[in-house]
């Protein structure tokens, strides 16, 4: 029997002339499980959704053709069946979160089918034991790990019992450590549920499916087996599909299958070259040092240094909670008046630690990885004029003209922002703070939810700046993305700066903090 059959799909969101995805026929096996990758943009989510009930029960639009799950027409069925047929977890759990307890969290959904107490009980104790949390039952949902989160989130869809889960792109906002325990659990429901992963991890998930579709422009542009992914590397590549560099060159040898130790033997040997990612070495001393603690009531949160040379790029990376958010807050002046900041902040031999936040902004500044919060105007050249005028800067239409330039955003001086695709509204903002004369920027997971194509352009878009000058630290889990552009990398670990260093030396001993080194450096190693 299929768990899902597709047939003649088209839909097309409201106010588009084009559909958003198109599929001709489709079929999962029951008990199959399936990967499901492509760009952002691409059509995947909106294929999920489709199979889910979210459209058209929940997203109008234009919808034609059949989607049937486990024998029931989804455009038929109602939502209250659907979500005990189906079970879905997003990409971020505290969206799909709305109890005290962890345990109320995944009695939830049952209850709300009146099942009696027993069952309610049976079902959470199954569901706690099957995600690996049953010691997290009493915690509170609110002090959660975005790991331990996401797997209440999971335990709650399975203790509705569906048949079919989807997870859509689950570990895209959590940690490395996060991302093991939610795939280890995906790990454990091989074979027992029909499972349907859109995810940017394809090296990750390939263990533990069965099939690749990759979504491409709203169609499906290819639907392998596993064992046969190696025939379609170059296609996923010409997508935009992150896929580690062995596949690829697994496929240039010639070999039937992906095989990491035989592309690391062909590198030694010289049959094979992998590109070594270009460092700055920087000999100039520190635009920027910072010896920092912060503490809250008599508990210490951070006690760690850094610092920062002029077109340096640095990556802080390490575990959820290492303090490294609360650092680069610290020094840009955020940390909040519930914490107390003590310590040294020099920026080209001026002391800051006693200066107030408008004045630390006119050196550095801090973008959170929600960036679209920093975008206050309804045009991109009034958006990059803004702190301009705020600063008294007179001449500052030609900054304006200059940032516009620089940054590509011409042709959308008077677009709304807010209406711009996530690279350009990022544009906006990086083009919108530097402009006011900042030399040190701080962003804060920018990677993070990101595509492999959006993160290699984010990544040349920082290198641009950095030629030009700009300093920038990046707080990022992405250990490709790291050891592709950063010049330098500094882990924490419990508040404290524990590694500090060139990549290639950071990555020997990183993964003892929660930072797993990228396979291109294993490669090598």
């Amino acid at each position: 029997m299929y768990a899902v059959e597709i047939k003649g799909l088209s839909f097309s969101y409201l106010g588009s002339s084009k559909p958003s995805i198109a599929v001709d026929e489709l079929y999962i096996e029951e008990g199959e499980s399936v990967l499901v990758v492509g760009k952002s943009g691409s059509g995947k989510s909106t294929l999920v959704n489709c199979i889910n009930g979210v459209i058209p029960h929940m997203i109008s639009g234009e919808l034609r053709g059949d989607v049937v799950v486990m024998g029931n027409k989804v455009k038929e069925t109602p939502m209250s069946k659907l979500s005990t047929v189906v079970g879905t977890v997003l990409q971020d759990p505290e969206s799909q979160v709305v109890n005290y307890l962890v345990e109320e969290e995944v009695a939830f959904g049952p209850e709300n089918l009146g099942l009696p107490p027993e069952e309610v009980k049976e079902r959470v104790s199954e569901a706690l034991r099957i995600a690996g949390i049953e010691h997290l039952a009493k915690r509170e949902t609110t002090k959660l790990s975005g790991g331990e989160l996401q797997r209440t989130v999971l335990a709650s869809a399975l203790a509705m019992r569906p048949k079919v889960m989807i997870l859509d792109e689950p570990t895209s906002n959590i940690d490395p450590e996060g991302t093991n325990s939610v795939f280890a659990t995906l790990r454990e429901l091989k074979g027992k549920k029909t499972m349907i992963v859109v995810e940017h991890k394809v090296e990750r998930v390939l263990p533990f499916v069965d099939r690749v579709i990759l979504v491409d422009k709203g169609r499906i542009a290819l639907d392998l087996r596993k064992e046969e992914i190696i025939e379609g590397v170059e296609t996923l590549v010409e997508a935009g599909v992150e896929v580690p560099s062995y596949f690829v060159l697994s496929r240039k040898l010639k070999l039937p299958r992906p095989d990491f130790e035989a592309v690391k033997k062909g590198i030694k040997e010289g049959k094979i070259a992998l590109e070594t990612p270009k460092r700055k070495e920087i000999a100039d001393p520190p635009i920027m040092s910072a010896s920092i603690k912060v503490t809250a009531k008599d508990r210490e949160l951070v006690d760690a240094s850094i610092e920062v040379k002029r077109g340096e790029l640095v990556a802080l990376m390490g575990r959820n909670g290492a303090g490294k958010t609360t650092l680069l807050k610290a020094i840009a002046g955020l940390a909040g008046d519930e914490l107390k900041v003590t310590g040294s902040i020099v920026f080209e031999g001026e002391e800051l630690i006693r200066r107030p936040i408008w004045y630390r902004g006119k050196y550095f500044m801090y973008l959170p990885q929600s960036f679209d919060l920093i975008l206050v105007t309804s045009k991109v050249e009034d958006e990059i004029a803004f702190s301009l005028k705020k600063r008294g800067v007179k001449e500052f239409k030609q900054v304006v003209e200059r940032y516009l330039r620089e940054f590509g955003l011409e042709e959308y001086r008077k677009q709304d922002p807010m209406l711009l695709s996530m690279g350009q509204r990022r544009r906006v903002a990086m083009a919108s703070v530097l402009a006011s004369g900042v030399k040190v920027l701080f962003m804060d997971e920018p990677t993070s939810g990101q595509d492999f194509y959006n993160r290699m352009t984010l990544g040349k878009e920082l290198r641009e700046l950095t030629d030009k000058g700009y300093s920038i630290v990046v707080v990022t889990h992405d250990s490709r993305f790291a050891y592709e552009f950063a010049d330098r990398i500094v882990v924490m670990s419990e508040g404290k700066v524990v590694a500090n260093g060139k990549p290639e030396d950071v990555f020997k001993v990183s993964h003892k903090y929660g930072v797993e080194p990228p396979s291109d450096f294993l490669l090598r190693w």
